[in-house]
């Protein structure tokens, strides 16, 4: 047997022992709720940035999550790859809009001043709520920084099929924050690394954009 279909039955072993609902999100956020309803994302979406003073790279942040999630094309990582997701979308509603804004009393610093501030004073917690019935999601941080670890996982929400951007877990609620201040590494097993690659490529490249961010 080629050497190939040994890495895509292994790629398969790996997908069946995680959990649907977490397939896509890593590191595993500290709270998340999610619902069993279909939901698309509009054509014409876009994020609403509510922020007073926003710096540049946080404009660049959201133009970069506006192209992955346009560009991305994620299919699940099923039989079919989502044809057996177009019932539920017939019918699903469509998400239109992203709200990013600070808690009350924030400042506006710039991303990259953010990420490297002292060990225990950066604040890179936020909150992300998406109804299930269209209505305006909102994405929530005390800090810049926050909004960027909010968009990242934001991005890795949803699959693709037949033209359409999709999930199939609204409505989603996460609150999340490190679980360890200044631990950010990662132990890398470097035989294994390209087989999960090839089963979750989205995973991992949020994963690493967030490492080279926060160390």
């Amino acid at each position: 047997m080629a050497p190939s279909r040994y890495v895509g039955y292994l790629a398969f072993f790996a997908a069946s022992l995680l959990p649907s609902s977490v397939l896509a999100l890593w590191p595993i956020p500290t709270t998340l709720e999610t619902g069993m309803t279909a939901l698309k994302v509009s054509p014409s979406f876009y994020f609403d940035v509510q922020v007073n003073g926003a710096p540049a790279d946080l404009y660049e942040a959201v133009g970069q999550a506006q192209y992955y999630l346009e560009t991305d094309k994620l299919g699940r990582l099923v039989v079919g790859r989502g044809a057996t997701d177009t019932t539920a979308l017939a019918s699903a509603k469509t998400l239109s809009c992203l709200k990013l804004s600070l808690t009350s009393g924030a400042t506006a610093e710039p991303i990259a001043s953010e990420a490297v501030k002292p060990l225990g004073t950066r604040s890179e917690e936020y909150a992300l709520t998406i109804p299930a019935d269209g209505s305006t999601a909102t994405l929530t941080a005390n800090s810049t920084l926050g909004l960027y670890r909010g968009l990242t996982t934001f991005n890795q929400l949803f699959y693709y099929y037949s033209g359409v951007t999709y999930t199939l877990l609204a409505p989603i609620a996460i609150t999340d924050t490190p679980a360890y201040v200044g631990i950010c590494r990662i132990n890398l097993d470097v035989s294994s690394f390209i087989l999960m690659y090839i089963a979750f490529p989205r995973t991992w490249a949020g994963y690493i954009k967030k490492l080279l961010l926060c160390c």
